[in-house]
Parts: structure tokens; sequence; C-alpha cells
């Protein structure tokens, strides 16, 4: 059957009018991407704008991240601040890492957020998501450490009889789960790669791991006997303890609390003490050597009591900050190496 040079015309025509009538993505404010992006991390951000009878997207599962992805793509730039822009663009950036395959994120106790917001069946569903998501995660070499995996069986056993069938069973799964044998990012696919689009953001430049260590060593002061006293724990970096008298920036990272580190630090007029400073340069120095240098478990506990003053209950809830907040403790760079 021959086709005439009219009717490919025609069809040509038919799908670009049908291509036409596709709605264009419509841009959203600042403003607006951050309300949506509260709603959506309702399991992270504590409000009452988050209204309890709203449909609740699940943590991590396909539709979220979609969601997602899709409230990332639709920022109408143009109203951004600059360092809004960079915000945006580093979370975009940590779309394309192994975090989707780590759907409960350690800092949070999701298990008693969940409880209160939704129901049994609901809950089922997501400790049976998380489960089969951990066991794809393991197929691709992507595997917790101990300490993640010990929050999460903390946060679940409280009170076991309470949790649903599939809540038990995750318990009996994570009991019997082999972990990576190192607890660093390094170890994951890609790991280096990820730590450093972390420390990037953070430090607010670029600069080689290696290069940092040495500024860090550079400027590390004697071992203060007055450490500073903890309170953060594990549900927040301990960067902004440090920063607790300065003015908080708004920002778009559910990870931070809704709070913009790096813009903090930086507008901040606080003068850090000389604890302080100690603590900060410690926190990181640290961060590089579990992060890239593959440092253990004792090497690390070694150095915080070393140089902070730290007994070993003290130093293992900084370790376990370090290990849920990545890089974050960089935002004080600047703060500690020009002091």
């Amino acid at each position: 059957m021959k086709i005439s040079r009219r009717n490919i015309f025609s069809a040509l025509v038919a799908l670009t009018m049908t291509a036409g009538c596709v709605e264009p993505q419509v841009q959203i404010s600042y403003e607006n991407l951050s309300k949506q992006l509260k709603e959506l991390h309702w399991f992270a951000y504590q409000s009452s704008s988050v209204q309890t009878d709203q449909l609740l997207e699940l943590p991590f599962t396909e539709r979220y991240l979609e969601l997602r992805h899709d409230l990332l793509a639709s920022a109408d730039l143009e109203s951004f601040t600059e360092s809004a822009q960079q915000e945006l663009q580093y979370l975009s950036i940590q779309q394309r890492y192994p975090e989707r395959f780590l759907p409960w994120p350690a800092h949070l106790n999701i298990a008693k957020i969940a409880q209160q917001r939704l129901n049994s069946e609901q809950l089922d569903n997501w400790y049976k998501y998380v489960e089969l998501r951990l066991k794809e995660a393991r197929e691709s070499k992507i595997v917790l450490n101990r300490i993640e995996k010990q929050q999460l069986i903390d946060y679940l056993t409280p009170d076991v009889s309470r949790l649903t069938n599939a809540g038990q069973q995750l318990v009996t799964y994570l009991e019997s789960y082999r972990v990576r044998s190192s607890l660093g990012m390094y170890q994951l696919p890609n790991g280096k790669e990820w730590y450093q689009s972390k420390l990037n953001f953070y430090s607010g430049s670029v600069r080689a791991p290696e290069a940092l260590f040495s500024e860090l060593q550079s400027v590390a002061a004697e071992a203060t006997s007055t450490p500073i006293k903890i309170s953060t724990g594990v549900h927040d970096p301990i960067a902004l303890q440090l920063l607790e008298a300065c003015n908080k920036v708004p920002g778009l990272n559910w990870r931070d609390g809704f709070i913009s580190l790096r813009q903090t630090a930086e507008q901040c007029q606080k003068v850090l003490t000389k604890s302080e400073t100690q603590f900060a340069l410690s926190m990181m120095e640290v961060d590089l050597g579990i992060h890239y240098f593959a440092w253990s478990q004792k090497q690390a506990l070694l150095a915080l009591q070393s140089r902070l003053a730290l007994n070993e209950d003290q130093a293992f809830v900084v370790l376990k900050n370090i290990l849920f907040f990545p890089a974050t403790s960089f935002v004080l760079l600047d703060s500690v190496t020009s002091a």
C-alpha cells in the first residue's frame, strides 16, 4: 500500500496537535514548593499545617519518589535566590544516589510517628515495603551498617506486642540482617561520590577530602578539658546545636528539618568558643575519617574521646550523629578555620 506525502503530512500535523494538548508543567514558587515538600515529608516535619486527614504518602515508596521528583523539577527558578537554587540543585543531585533503597532514615523514629498518623493497614504495608526494599537493596550491594540496623530495631522493639504482624516480621528480619563490614558511606555503591556531593554543598566549596583533612589537622587545637554538652542526640544535626543562638534560615531539605544550615551559618554573627571550635574540628575530622578514609568505629571513638574529653557513651552519640547526618558539620568550616 502506497502512502502519499499528503497523508504523511496530515499524520504529522495530528501528532503535533496531540502533543500540544499535553498540559505543560506548572512552575511553582519557592513558598509553594516549601509548603508541598513539608506536606510530602509529614514523617519528618511536625506542623499543624499538615492535616492528619489528608492522604499521606509513605516514605520512599515509588509514589513518594515520583512526587518528590516532580516537585523538585517544577520549581520556578527565576523566583529563587541563589542560595535556594543551590539547595534545590543539591536535593536534585541526591536523587541519583542509593537512598531510594534505604527507605527508613535511621535518624527518624517513623514507627512512633506513623502509629499516630496511619491506620494499621497502612502501617502493615509500609513495614512490608521496608523489608522488600532492603532485600532489593542487597542485590545492588546497598546494605545498612550495624549502627543503622540497631537503631531501627530500637525504634521497633519498645513494645513489640503493639506492632502489626508485618512490623513483628520486620523485627525478625532485621535481627538476622547481615550488615556491611564498615560504617562509612564509602562502602556503598558510588559512596565516595555521594559523600563528595554532600561535602561540596555543606562546605560551600569544591575541595578534595584529602585537602580538607590536611587543613583541619593544621588548625586543630589541643584536646579540651571543658567538653560542650550534647543534647541533640540522633534526631537533628549537631551543627544545629552549635548554631542555636543564630537566626534560623528556612530551607528545603527535610533531612535538616527544613532549615538551611549553610545560610544559617553564613549569616550568624556568633563567634564560637574555643571548646565549640575544637568540637566542630573534631567532628569534621571524624566525619571525613568514617565516610571517606574507612576509619573503624574503634578509631573514630578513640579520636572523639581523646580530643573532646568525652566518655564512651557521649562519643557514641556524636558518632551516630556523624553517621546519620554526613558532612553537615562542614557548614562550620569557615568559622573554625578563620578563627
